[in-house]
């Protein structure tokens, strides 16, 4: 069950997320079409058979939707226009996502779901090792004992990466999206710069530009990382198509469970029914 404390947490932090989301959400409505990667999210949800799926992030809600269709789906995210749009959408959905503002860094659910996804790494919006931590424990309790927690993680080598540039062609025009991060000193720190262009079929154009700090994944720490939390690592991917990962892959994608432990350790937490 979702518990009645999820709500958003109003620190600076957060605040700092909405309002980058907020900045860039007309274009980042029309960049999510092109990056969704719904097919992975979807076959890895069939694999699984899951009773009940909790998406960490959803933002405009297109991933929780295609989820929905496999088992009833719950997304969770801080961004509250995101979350109006990802409802507007799915208002007249048979058997639709259900959409809940909420801070992941505190507990969203207790033993509730069967898969547990993070599209996109949401986590990489919590710079501090603690709010790292803190989420990752709470996904760890919102897994059954038999879940399985996906993230999708953010991964860059130590130095600057520039983007190739993207264009998305919608319905009113053509969109160009430059994308580019820049070591920020710490380790793993990163500071992402987008800048948008969406250049409109009757001659207008709007463009923005937006920053925000990230923390990456440290390869070698991800199984440690998972551990302090609870989970316990099973597979450890380098692209959507489930190839092991290497230092030159694209990506990190982070299939864990509950370990042993933490489940006994919750077994025997629950208080007796017995009066």
């Amino acid at each position: 069950m979702l518990l009645a404390s999820a709500g958003v947490v109003p620190d600076a932090r957060i605040e700092n997320v909405r309002s980058y989301y907020r900045s860039i959400l007309p274009f980042y409505e029309l960049e999510s079409v092109s990056r969704a990667h719904l097919s992975f999210w979807v076959s890895t949800a069939r694999s699984l058979a899951p009773n009940r799926i909790l998406e960490l992030g959803a933002g405009l809600g297109r991933i929780t939707a295609a989820l929905a269709r496999v088992a009833p789906a719950v997304g969770v995210d801080v961004s509250l226009e995101m979350l109006a749009r990802a409802r507007a959408r799915n208002r007249h959905v048979a058997h639709g996502p259900l959409f809940v503002a909420g801070d992941i860094r505190h507990p969203i659910a207790r033993g509730g779901y069967d898969l547990v996804v993070a599209p996109g790494d949401p986590i990489s919006h919590a710079t501090a090792p603690r709010d790292r931590a803190a989420i990752l424990r709470a996904a760890a309790a919102a897994l059954t004992p038999s879940g399985r927690l996906v993230v999708e993680g953010l991964y860059r080598r130590r130095h600057r990466v520039a983007m190739p540039i993207r264009r998305v062609r919608h319905a009113g025009g053509v969109l160009t999206i430059e994308e580019a991060w820049f070591p920020a000193g710490a380790r793993d720190l990163w500071h992402a710069r987008y800048r948008y262009r969406d250049r409109l079929r009757g001659g207008g154009e709007r463009t923005a530009e937006a920053s925000f700090l990230a923390r990456s994944w440290t390869p070698g720490k991800v199984r440690q990382e998972f551990a302090r939390a609870g989970l316990a690592v099973e597979s450890v991917w380098g692209d959507f198509d489930r190839r092991p990962f290497t230092a030159d892959a694209r990506r990190l994608i982070v299939v864990a469970r509950r370990a042993s432990s933490s489940i006994r350790a919750g077994s025997r937490a629950r208080p007796s029914r017995r009066r």
